[in-house]
C-alpha cells in the first residue's frame, strides 16, 4: 500500500515536471511581436544653395552653386527651383556676390549682382558718387568709424584773418561711408578706420564737388553720428559754386570762399 502511493505520487510529479517543461518549450519558441514603422515621405524641392562660403565681391565659377533636395514646407519665397530654371547654376556663373552666403545657404537672386562693372561701382546707388578722401584715426572718432556707419563732414582751416586762427564747422551731414579702403560694409563690418588710410563716401554730383573743393582749402574730418541719428531723407545742401556751403539740418548758414 505504502508501495503504490509512493509510485503515484513519483507519477503525478513527473506529468507535473513534463507539463511544466512543455510550457516552457512552447513559450520559448514564440517570437515578439514585430513593430512595422512606415516611412512618411517628405514632399521636397530641389532649390539651388551656395556649394562653399561665398565671400562679397567675388565671382561665381563652377563649384560654387548646388542643387540639393529641400523640405517643401520650407522654400522660403525667392528660392530658385530647378523645376523652374533648370540651368539657373550655370546661367549665374560670372555673376557677382553682393553679401557672403555661407555653405548651403539657399542662393537668393537679389543678393548677387549681374554685371561687368567693378563690385562698389555696381552697389553704387543710381545718382550717387562714390568719392574717396584720406583721414587718419585723429580725425576719425578715434578710428572707430565702420563702413555702413553715417557721418558728418567737418572742415578746419585757417581763418580769413590770419589772427583769428583756424574754424572749424560741418559741410556736409548724414553721408554713407562705403568702405573704408577696400572693405564695404557687407564685407566685414569690425574693421574700424587704422592711421593714413582712405573712406569712400557715397554723395551726391554736388556733394562731391563740395568735398573735393573742401580738400583744397583745409582738413577734413569724419564726425560719427548716432544711429538713432543717421535716417535718411534728410535735405541735401544746394550745389554752390565759388565756395563751400556748410549745412545744417539742411539749412544752409554760412559761406566760405576760401581766399
Amino acid at each position: 500500500m505504502k508501495a503504490s502511493r509512493i509510485l503515484v505520487l513519483i507519477i503525478a510529479l513527473s506529468a507535473g515536471g513534463l507539463a511544466a517543461w512543455l510550457n516552457l518549450s512552447s513559450g520559448s519558441r514564440e517570437q515578439p511581436p514585430t513593430i512595422v514603422v512606415q516611412e512618411q515621405s517628405i514632399p521636397s524641392l530641389e532649390i539651388l544653395v551656395a556649394g562653399q562660403d561665398l565671400k562679397v565681391g567675388t565671382s561665381l565659377t563652377d563649384g560654387d552653386l548646388n542643387w540639393v533636395n529641400w523640405p517643401e514646407d520650407s522654400v522660403s519665397d525667392g528660392a530658385i527651383l530647378r523645376n523652374s530654371n533648370p540651368k539657373a547654376d550655370q546661367e549665374f556663373l560670372g555673376q557677382i556676390v553682393k553679401s557672403a552666403m555661407f555653405s548651403g545657404e539657399p542662393i537668393r537672386a537679389e543678393r548677387l549682382i549681374n554685371t561687368d562693372k567693378g563690385f562698389l561701382a555696381a552697389i553704387l546707388p543710381r545718382g550717387k558718387r562714390a568719392v574717396a578722401v584720406s583721414v587718419d584715426a585723429v580725425t576719425t572718432a578715434g578710428g572707430f568709424i565702420l563702413p555702413g556707419d553715417k557721418v558728418d563732414i567737418l572742415l578746419s582751416m585757417r581763418a580769413q584773418k590770419r589772427d583769428e586762427g583756424y574754424v572749424s564747422d560741418t559741410i556736409l551731414e548724414n553721408i554713407k561711408v562705403l568702405a573704408i579702403d577696400t572693405t564695404t560694409a557687407s564685407e566685414n563690418t569690425e574693421k574700424a578706420m587704422s592711421p593714413d588710410q582712405t573712406a569712400t563716401l557715397e554723395l551726391l554730383p554736388h556733394e562731391a564737388e563740395v568735398v573735393a573743393r573742401a580738400t583744397q582749402m583745409g582738413t577734413l574730418s569724419l564726425s560719427l553720428r548716432s544711429a538713432a541719428d543717421s535716417k535718411d531723407g534728410l535735405k541735401q545742401p544746394p550745389r554752390v559754386k565759388g565756395g563751400v556751403k556748410f549745412v545744417k539740418f539742411g539749412i544752409a548758414s554760412q559761406s566760405v570762399n576760401g581766399n
